[in-house]
Formats: C-alpha cells, sequence, structure tokens
C-alpha cells in the first residue's frame, strides 16, 4: 500500500474511531500553538506598553497630585525632590537577595508644606542593618529620587496591619497608614520604590535594581513546539495505518508465491512445468 492510499483508509469501519481521536488531537495541538502565539503578541503589546511610559517624562511628585487611581503611573517613572529624614528611617525586616539575609532601608523624604513620602532606598545586607550602620548609606544632598510609585502595602488577607502601640523600627510591610503615627509630617498614600541612579555600580549598598525587564518569553518556541507535536501525530498517524493495513495483508494472504492446495510453483528453468523426480 502507497502512503497515498493511505486516506481511503481513514474512515473505513477498522479505523473511524481511531481517526476522530486523532483529528480531535491535532486540532487541540494546533489550538494551543495558536494560543501561545496570541500570548506572544499579548506579551508585545504589554512590552510596548510599558517601553512607551517608561520613556516619559517623570512624574513630579512636587508638583502633582497623586491620582487615586494609581494604574495611569504604573510603569512610568516618578520624581521627588526634597530632604531625607534619617532620625525617622526605619527598615523593613526578612529581605533576602541571592539567598543572604537582609533589610530595606526606608527613608522619608520631606517634600514641602509639611508633607513628606516613604522612599524604599535598597537593600543592605543583615550584618549592616543596625542604625548605627545606616549614616554611611545616606544619599549627597539636592539629588533627586527617581523610582516607581508602589501601593501601601496590606496583609495577605486584603486588611491593613495593626497600628502599633509606639513607634518601631522594624516592620514587615510599608503600610503608610500604620507608619503615620509615628511622623511628624504628613505621608503620601504610596512610597517610592528608588531606582538606580545612572552610572550607579550594579552591586553599590543600599543594592537598588530596575525591576523590569522586557522579554517576549517562551512563547514562540512554545508554539513551535505545539505545532511540531500536531505534524507528528498526523503524519505519524498515516504511517501507522500504513504499517497495520500492510500487515493485515500479509495475514490475510501468508504465501503469495504458492498455487492452490500447496502445489508447487512453476519453475522458470524449466519451460514452466514442475520439476520431475530423477532429473537434475
Amino acid at each position: 500500500m502507497k502512503l497515498y492510499e493511505v486516506p481511503l483508509k481513514l474512515f473505513n469501519r477498522r479505523w473511524w474511531w481511531t481517526t476522530l481521536l486523532v483529528i480531535a488531537g491535532v486540532f487541540v495541538l494546533i489550538r494551543l500553538g495558536f494560543w501561545q502565539l496570541d500570548r506572544l503578541e499579548q506579551r508585545r503589546a504589554y512590552n510596548r506598553m510599558v517601553a512607551e511610559r517608561w520613556q516619559q517624562t517623570p512624574f513630579d511628585v512636587n508638583t502633582h497630585e497623586i491620582p487615586a487611581d494609581l494604574s495611569e503611573l504604573e510603569y512610568r517613572r516618578v520624581q521627588a525632590e526634597g530632604t531625607f529624614d534619617y532620625s525617622k528611617q526605619i527598615v523593613l525586616t526578612g529581605q533576602n537577595r541571592d539567598g543572604a539575609p537582609g533589610v530595606i532601608l526606608v527613608t522619608p523624604l520631606v517634600l514641602d508644606d509639611n508633607r513628606a513620602v516613604l522612599v524604599a532606598r535598597g537593600w543592605v545586607p543583615y550584618s549592616l542593618s543596625k542604625p548605627e550602620d545606616w549614616p554611611q548609606f545616606e544619599e549627597p544632598p539636592g539629588a533627586p529620587v527617581i523610582g516607581l510609585i508602589q501601593e501601601s502595602q496590606m496583609l495577605p488577607s486584603g486588611a491593613p496591619p495593626p497600628i502599633p502601640d509606639s513607634p518601631q523600627v522594624e516592620w514587615f510591610r510599608i503600610n503608610v497608614d500604620a507608619i503615620q503615627p509615628q511622623m511628624p509630617y504628613t505621608l503620601l498614600p504610596v512610597f517610592i520604590l528608588q531606582l538606580p541612579e545612572e552610572n550607579r555600580a550594579y552591586d553599590a549598598l543600599p543594592y537598588r535594581e530596575e525591576p523590569l525587564r522586557l522579554d517576549e518569553g517562551s512563547h514562540f518556541s512554545y508554539a513551535i513546539q505545539w505545532f511540531t507535536f500536531a505534524l507528528i501525530l498526523g503524519v505519524g498517524y498515516l504511517f501507522f495505518i500504513q504499517s497495520q493495513e500492510l500487515r493485515a495483508q500479509r495475514l490475510a494472504n501468508p504465501h503469495p508465491s504458492t498455487g492452490e492446495e500447496g502445489e508447487d510453483a512453476p519453475h522458470p528453468d524449466l519451460g514452466g512445468f514442475p520439476p520431475q523426480e530423477g532429473h537434475a
């Protein structure tokens, strides 16, 4: 049986149910491939949106009101100018970097009109997390803070954390409402995740990093895999039917070179007559 004859067998009584299952499987695999291509296009659209917002002029916290809907500032850099109040600095505990324990320094940046915004300035190792170690991490005065707006952090349940009875230095999350009572100025309802300055050393302390890394992921390679699986299943099934039909033909006619009732086939060298006894 030739391979091009196999499609004629796909829907006969023997194979129709299996053929339907294979067709369904091929369809599912192809659909998964196109789903990955859709995911790829979504990822590209997301990357374009993030890149466009990132390239916008930083939102000036000093001259603009923080919008109620922070999605307007998502992935857009913000800028704030003021004076860090290191006397009110706190730390966010339980912060690991590459498996090393540490804390994040959180410092109020005093703006104007008795307003301030909390700034997460970066990570330092646990060995340098005591208040006596903090002065070495103070920033040069006058430099604007560039970062990303972050929402006030809540408990995993979504509820606000309790407000402590007395000021505390160590916190598990940056919740503005809980921290506000120990500050002498009005905090903005958000905090700023400070980004590394231009030409800043990668491993400089406090360690800061840009949280945005744009790539297309593995969606395209996954799509190619699903389409390949569909091709293997479809073509492999055709070869499988071909081999099974040939096997069935051999079982139905096990002695194709003999005549009826087991008689010998004509001998090609004796004019078509069977060999006689006593002849060489």
